[in-house]
């Protein structure tokens, strides 16, 4: 392949210009789309998380048989812990710890990590300053000492090397900075925490040492070299099997699970983010099938030109090289095009991946991305280059030289058909997908949830134990707040609650029921709610039975707590839950928690997620378990947004060391449960629409070429007393049956499909009657009206005219 054989395929290509833009403009988008998709997975699954030797960190979680992802205790993690050969460094963090910092000007609230000391070895960072956590602090909750992050150094505290040892009030007690953490100890990823941290803080109370069944914490591990996730799997079991004998009130049912940090990480997201790369590979092999028929029906048309080079001592090579050097031209256009846009829409598929995959960061076009747009590329030109060449080598050019109008018999528009047939089958796979995950997607937006979250705004704070020392100064600044919000106008009702309902955060306990020994092993772990008497109103949480927590239920009177729906039915099989007492264990267990009446029962929410099978709930009245991390809920009677600055002044008048965090709309929080799920459906209509495209393009140029081929035929039909149904008819009879061709593999390859996406199916069957007799109906009638068009031509044809052609 020369320069000149290269300017002369350019030339070719471009004296068909509708042919050139079509083909280029095909290759562009589905190359563009596969980059921008290859992009996303590249960015979460493949490119290397940044710490050093990232393949050997991973996480443990608890494994129980009700959950296998749960959170682990201090006394659990450090039995596992301990004297392990397969673990080279492990450590628990917690990342809700968000504190306000005062004494230096404005009170900030800043976000703070809780991690034990071997946090630093895990990560293999060291510090630029001081120094880090000792053992020793990991146990000792009088000893507040801190680590500022090296971001908060810089912009807070000037780059000043002389921090080390300065006491700042954190939540109003002093603490001691013992180090400085270089630029290379990077944030956990964001499926992790939320944002960065500012500082670390050693674990120490209130679920550290001498707690086994609290279970609150998250954990991050280094496996030593050479040793793989099976091994440590292995030395976790045994160690759990031994806990369980020495601890069997504990740890009887509980197990530990250790995942890749990768794997955890991407969990959610892998399936789904594989099948869109299957949707994408899908619609370029539409793409690909689309050009071999356009090049097919092109090749056709310059036989006689091919014939005449051949007479003119072109050899059969000559000609092959020829084809293969166009086909080559249009895939490197298209492919460049298609990178072109892939980098024009990388900002905005970084913005729009990060709304719902936070782990994503920057979509960039690295070396990766790039041998994967040649690769690509490279298939795509063999794919659709094959076509032109196999129809070059399968013709007879000489009869071209002899007949140059008669082709009405074309035995080639088998290979066109054959394409377009797979066109269809690929498009109608594609729909029915989207078809299935979009009823899916319907189904789970229109799932209650048990509470009304529309018109809520969302608002957290904490208060200072150092400040709020006792339970009832406590409870008087809640009551202080939400009398004062609920007569700020604009508001509804106001209250608050340690937990929101999907807001990602939750808090489990153990449940003892009065009359029934249980050890804590074996005790229910329902969700706590620690909420104000008009919580329930505000959420509009519906009352079952009995009665809602009031205002009556203080310290000074029996404690009481409502339950869910679930939590009656599981607890109290066939008799009513009122008047029967439970009692909900702290962190160390039952003996210092009294028993409390159950007053109430109330429905089940949501709280991990749409869809999920419901929960055992408990909730408590706050004046009677003061719990100093609250969210304000805030019902509007207008937009909830507007109500933002009121609710943060009226917090402040209050105390002005409280600044809030985590301002949201309640709605806003529900629906970014389904976001990823949401993305996938909107990004799979793309797909679909792109392939339902595509596909009616190949039926219109196939029978565009064949109306044109046949235009004798049609002359002489229409001579003898044809009509322009009976031609019309003729002229689509092959769209007819490649049509059905197509959508019978389609129908085969879809319910294959729907089989293996049936697990991500909310309350659709994967063979949904309606999805399957809907999408190919949609989908024949756009091939009939894509044939139609230039089947149409055919009873306009001229039968003098045709005639004298013939």
């Amino acid at each position: 392949m020369n320069p000149h054989q290269i300017r002369m395929s350019v030339r070719s290509i471009f004296r068909a210009p509708a042919f050139a833009i079509t083909s280029i403009l095909t290759i562009a988008l589905a190359v563009g789309m596969s980059i921008a998709v290859f992009g996303v997975v590249n960015a979460i699954l493949l490119r290397p998380l940044p710490y050093p030797d990232a393949g050997r960190l991973a996480v443990i979680w608890s494994s129980s048989s009700t959950e296998s992802r749960g959170p682990v205790s201090f006394d659990d993690f450090e039995d596992w812990r301990r004297d392990s050969k397969t673990l080279e460094s492990a450590a628990l963090y917690s990342a809700y710890y968000k504190p306000v910092v005062s004494g230096q000007g404005d009170s900030v609230r800043l976000q703070a990590l809780l991690v034990s000391h071997q946090y630093f070895a895990v990560m293999k960072a060291r510090p630029l300053l001081g120094r880090f956590f000792l053992p020793q602090e990991d146990r000792d909750p009088n000893d507040y000492v801190v680590v500022l992050s090296y971001n908060l150094w810089r912009n807070k505290f000037q780059a000043d090397p002389g921090v080390i040892g300065r006491k700042l009030l954190f939540n109003a007690r002093p603490h001691t900075i013992v180090g400085v953490a270089g630029p290379d100890l990077h944030p956990l990823p964001a499926s992790m925490q939320s944002e960065p941290a500012d500082i670390y803080r050693p674990v120490g109370e209130p679920f550290g040492p001498g707690s086994r069944d609290g279970h609150h914490y998250e954990t991050l591990v280094r496996l030593r070299p050479g040793v793989s996730i099976a091994e440590a799997q292995a030395e976790l079991n045994v160690r759990s099997r031994q806990m369980a004998r020495e601890h069997p009130d504990a740890d009887a049912k509980l197990d530990g699970r250790i995942v890749a940090l990768r794997d955890d990480m991407t969990r959610n997201v892998r399936p789904a983010l594989l099948s869109l790369q299957a949707a994408v590979l899908i619609l370029m092999l539409i793409a690909c099938a689309n050009i071999a028929n356009l090049l097919l029906a092109r090749t056709s048309g310059r036989r006689r030109e091919m014939a005449i080079r051949q007479a003119l001592g072109a050899g059969g090579m000559r000609l092959v090289l020829m084809l293969w050097t166009e086909s080559l031209v249009l895939g490197i256009a298209g492919g460049v095009g298609g990178l072109l846009l892939a980098l024009w829409g990388a900002e905005g598929m970084s913005a729009l991946a990060a709304r719902v995959l936070p782990d994503a960061g920057t979509i960039a076009i690295d070396w990766r991305v790039l041998i994967f747009f040649l690769l690509v590329s490279l298939a795509a030109t063999l794919l659709f280059g094959s076509a032109p060449v196999w129809n070059l080598q399968s013709s007879r050019l000489e009869e071209a030289l002899r007949n140059t109008t008669r082709v009405a018999g074309d035995s080639r528009n088998g290979l066109r058909r054959l394409l377009t047939a797979a066109q269809i089958a690929l498009a109608l796979l594609l729909l029915v997908a989207t078809g299935l995950l979009g009823r899916s997607l319907l189904n789970l937006r229109r799932v209650n949830p048990g509470f009304e979250p529309r018109g809520v705004l969302t608002a957290s704070f904490s208060l200072p134990g150092a400040r709020y020392g006792t339970d009832q100064s406590v409870t008087q600044f809640y009551d202080r707040l939400l009398d004062r919000l609920r007569v700020a106008p604009g508001v509804t009702s106001a209250a608050m609650a340690t937990v929101v309902p999907l807001g990602g955060n939750f808090d489990r306990t153990s449940v003892q029921i009065e009359g029934r020994p249980t050890r804590a092993s074996e005790a229910e772990s329902p969700d706590r709610y620690i909420v104000s008497p008009s919580y329930f109103r505000t959420l509009r949480i519906p009352l079952l039975a009995g009665r809602f927590p009031g205002e009556q239920d203080d310290a000074a009177h029996a404690a009481v707590c409502a339950i869910s729906e679930t939590a009656a039915r599981r607890w109290f099989p066939g008799e009513s839950p009122l008047g029967k007492k439970v009692r909900a264990g702290g962190s160390s267990g039952f003996d210092t928690s009294p028993f409390r009446e159950i007053v109430g029962v109330v429905g089940d929410v949501a709280q991990y997620g749409l869809g999920l099978a419901p929960t055992a709930q408990i909730y408590m009245p706050y004046a009677q378990y003061a719990d100093r991390y609250m969210t304000l809920l805030i019902r509007a009677d207008g937009d909830p947004r507007a109500l933002a600055s009121t609710v943060r002044n009226t917090v402040l008048d209050l105390d002005r060391e409280e600044p809030l965090y985590d301002v949201a709309l309640l709605e806003d929080i529900v629906s970014s449960t389904i976001a990823t799920r949401r993305l996938g459906v909107w990004l799979l209509v793309a797909f679909a629409l792109g392939a339902l495209l595509l596909a009616a393009v190949g039926i219109y140029g196939v029978v565009s070429y064949s109306v044109s081929r046949r235009t004798s035929e049609f002359g002489v039909r229409i001579a003898l007393g044809a009509g322009p149904s009976e031609v019309l008819r003729h002229a689509i009879a092959g769209t007819v049956r490649t049509t059905a061709a197509g959508i019978g593999a389609g129908l085969l390859a879809s319910y294959a499909m729907a089989r293996w996406i049936s697990g991500f199916l909310f309350h659709v069957s994967a063979i949904d009657a309606a999805t399957f007799a809907c999408v190919p109906l949609f989908l024949a009638v756009v091939a009939l009206a894509a044939s139609y068009i230039p089947a149409r031509r055919a009873t306009r044809v001229d039968p003098v005219v045709a005639l004298r052609l013939e």
